[in-house]
């Protein structure tokens, strides 16, 4: 009864197998050429230091659906002002690597991206700082501190600790 049906089951495997990997392929990112040398060097550093609104981390630290990357929902550390909104996140070298790898996929066009333009801005700001390390730090040397701008997603000072008056 069923052998009446197996072209036609094979025939659908195949149409699923095909489309499934057509698809799997569109998915990838159109990464720059050197993302490969910044995960290289944040891999290196022992710790970064990401200042953000804290929602701006919460839209750009989640992975997009079937994200074929690394999550990284527990950084090192994270404290959050409620007063400002503001987040200061640690995260270690192999963190920074995922969430540079996130950031790529989601600002660079992957499959399921989501965010895009948040995290084309957070991706921009983090980029010059990776570019900057030449060698891996020395012992004791300060984390990198990297403040991203709400209004911009540019680079800006953090800030001031004391108000003025």
């Amino acid at each position: 009864m069923f052998r009446r049906y197996g072209p036609i089951v094979r025939l659908f495997a195949l149409g699923v197998t095909v489309g499934t990997t057509v698809l799997l392929m569109g998915c990838a990112p159109a990464s720059p050429q050197q993302q490969s040398d910044r995960e290289r060097r944040a891999a290196t550093v022992p710790v970064f230091r990401l200042r953000m609104m804290n929602d701006l981390w919460a839209n750009t630290s989640e992975e997009a659906f079937l994200y074929p990357g690394v999550s990284v929902h527990r950084p090192k550390s994270k404290t959050e002002d409620p007063d400002t909104g503001m987040a200061t996140i640690e995260l270690t070298g192999s963190q920074m690597v995922a969430y540079l790898q996130n950031l790529d996929y989601n600002a660079h066009g992957g499959g399921t991206a989501q965010n895009q333009s948040l995290s084309k801005a957070v991706y921009d700001t983090i980029v010059p700082v990776l570019d900057s390390i030449q060698d891996s730090p020395a012992p004791g040397a300060p984390a990198p501190e990297i403040v991203v701008s709400a209004t911009s997603g540019g680079p800006t000072s953090p800030p001031p600790l004391i108000p003025e008056r």
